[in-house]
């Protein structure tokens, strides 16, 4: 039987409510609450400005991303690194980092270490979240194949396995998104325990799925895609441009774009069937923490503009709260807060075209077997996962939460199709 608790997502409670089995028609969301990490970190990675990318050297990313093993990090922080990062959490400052991979010990050293999130951020000593920059204070420096660590300690995902249930989705629809992995930490000797080490989308990232890595990527800053809002979203590449033409001449089509040829008149500058099936994935998972179905405003995606191709895609992040209703209720698929979206819904034409999309979609979520995947995970982490002295959920909270995750996974298919004609 599904245990069907009550579990508290740092600043946000999320009552379980009922057990997700229930074929009742999803409700929209309501009520207010803190919007969760939502990684607006601000790094500014820099990747566009003519670097060397590490020719010569192996790739060994996908070790990093080895889904069949947990690898083991250590992280090394001098007295005045572990001063200066209790001073300012969000500034890198150096240390030495070790990661086990099966090929051998690799050690990069004077790499730069700084803590992350918003809300839900902890001080060392803590369940502290991590990014990793290896070339912060190296040029050119690098763990073979990655520059950049993002290590989540699932302050907002008790289960620890949603995330890479979400985006293993994603990768499979075709869609841009990163890859994921669990691993172990340790910071001077001492185990902060299980973490998710989740693929930094950064220009490395961006020429895995693109033939043109040489675009503007940028974070989401709350503000949605109407003209003049251009500022509204950080630059994370070519910052020394800072050239946004993209990004107004994208606000200007939708804005200009009639209702019923609406995918048609942004299809010069947006990626339609990317557009369709992100939207389609963030309702599937009821990710009410992104820019399709958000609460709060649009948050937890980047847009990436392919100067060969001219188009937009989103790319999802910050995952960890999907698969779970916020405050007992599930998102409306009829019900979009994104503004595209919005209006496609209101459209019959671009309604259609998105139904169609959705049902699709729910056949390939239906198809990926994600309850089975959820129970390999499980049996991978579950040792680790209990051995974590750092976490702040009690075993008990874990064990209910991965139930939740799990049942929603089965019964997904089902309350979607509900919702479809």
């Amino acid at each position: 039987m599904v245990r069907c608790p009550v579990v508290v997502l740092a600043a946000v409670v999320v009552l379980l409510g009922a057990c997700p089995s229930a074929p009742a028609r999803e409700g929209e969301g309501e009520g207010e609450g803190d919007v969760g990490e939502g990684e607006g970190e601000g790094e500014g990675e820099g990747e566009g400005e003519g670097e060397g990318e590490g020719e010569g050297e192996p790739d060994l990313s996908a070790q990093l991303f080895d889904e069949t093993r947990i690898l083991h990090l250590s992280i090394v922080l001098p007295q005045a690194s572990i001063d200066a990062l209790d001073a300012d959490p969000t500034t890198y400052a150096p240390g030495d980092l070790t990661v086990a991979l099966p090929s051998g010990e690799v050690t990069v050293a004077n790499v730069g270490v700084h803590l992350k999130g918003e809300a839900t951020q902890r001080p060392l000593g803590q369940k502290a979240a991590f990014k990793i920059k290896t070339d912060a204070f190296v040029a050119g420096q690098e763990l073979p194949g990655e520059k950049r660590l993002t290590l989540n300690g699932f302050l907002e995902d008790p289960s620890c396995v949603t995330e890479r249930l979400v985006y293993t989705g994603f990768r499979a629809a075709g869609l841009p998104a990163p890859r994921a992995a669990h691993v172990t930490v340790d910071v001077n000797g001492e185990s902060y325990g299980l973490y998710l080490n989740v693929e930094t989308e950064d220009k490395r990232f961006i020429g895995r799925w693109f033939a043109d890595d040489s675009g503007n990527v940028y974070e989401e800053l709350g503000q949605d895609w109407f003209p003049g809002n251009e500022q509204g979203f950080e630059l994370e590449t070519n910052e020394l441009l800072n050239d946004r033409s993209d990004l107004t001449a994208l606000f200007a089509a939708v804005d200009a774009a009639q209702d019923d040829t609406l995918l048609a008149d942004v299809s010069a500058v947006l990626d339609t069937d990317r557009f369709l099936r992100f939207s389609a994935w963030e309702g599937i998972v009821n990710q009410w923490d992104g820019y399709a179905y958000t609460q709060f405003g649009p948050n937890n995606y980047r847009l990436y503009h392919e100067p060969a191709s001219g188009l937009f895609s989103l790319l999802p992040w910050g995952m960890d709260m999907a698969m779970k209703p916020y405050a007992g209720d599930f998102v409306d698929l009829y019900a979009p807060a994104g503004w595209l979206l919005q209006r496609c819904v209101g459209s019959e034409s671009c309604r259609a075209q998105y139904e169609a999309v959705i049902a699709d979609e729910i056949a390939s979520f239906e198809a990926l077997d994600l309850p089975a995947l959820a129970d390999d995970i499980y049996a991978q982490i579950e040792d680790a996962r209990v051995a974590d002295s750092m976490t702040e959920y009690s075993i008990d909270d874990f064990y209910a939460a991965f139930d939740w995750v799990r049942q929603f996974c089965v019964d997904r298919p089902q309350v979607v199709r509900y919702q479809l004609p």
